[in-house]
């Protein structure tokens, strides 16, 4: 979700342009902090500029410590050091995937819970119907379908759990 003006750059064949060579987390965590579109717009105006009157930035693609430094300046300009601290910690626990662990325990779950693939698929049907036509959440929508299959409340809680997280 980059303003107009940085596809434009990037796009042009000039040669002091190189793009926006910054860490994709530094990237990922605009999202985070700035809410609206026209937040977002700001502060890559203001970096931008900056780039436009910086020409060792604009002029040195393999200089990604300059870059994240300009663009880190940047946020520093709208939030305060521990707010970005906490963003982008924010981000790397969301972006966290299962353990193998975890994956092990969730099979376990599901082969538990479920007596047959046929009642596996079944349940993903439903759950699929609740949120197509209902508009659920994933997790209203496999409480729903947990129950369509008479599954107890227990493993209804347990599987809502497991998606709760996911989602």
């Amino acid at each position: 979700m980059k303003p107009e003006e940085v596809k434009k750059m990037e796009q042009e064949d000039d040669e002091e342009f190189v793009g926006l060579n910054v860490d994709t987390n530094l990237l990922d965590v605009v999202q985070v902090l700035f809410k609206t579109e026209p937040e977002v717009e700001v502060f890559y105006d203001g970096f931008l500029e900056r780039m436009q009157s910086d020409k060792k930035i604009r002029k040195h693609t393999d200089n990604r410590k300059r870059m994240n430094e300009a663009f880190l300046d940047e946020l520093l300009k709208y939030h305060d050091l521990d707010t970005i601290n906490k963003a982008l910690n924010g981000m790397r626990d969301e972006n966290n995937f299962a353990t193998v662990e975890e994956e092990k325990d969730i099979d376990k779950l599901l082969r538990k819970t479920f007596s047959s693939k046929m009642e596996f698929r079944m349940f993903i049907t439903y759950v699929s119907q609740y949120m197509m036509e209902e508009h659920d959440t994933p997790v209203e929508a496999a409480a729903k379908s947990m129950k369509r299959l008479g599954k107890s409340d227990n493993d209804v809680l347990k599987i809502t759990s497991v998606i709760d997280k996911i989602f």
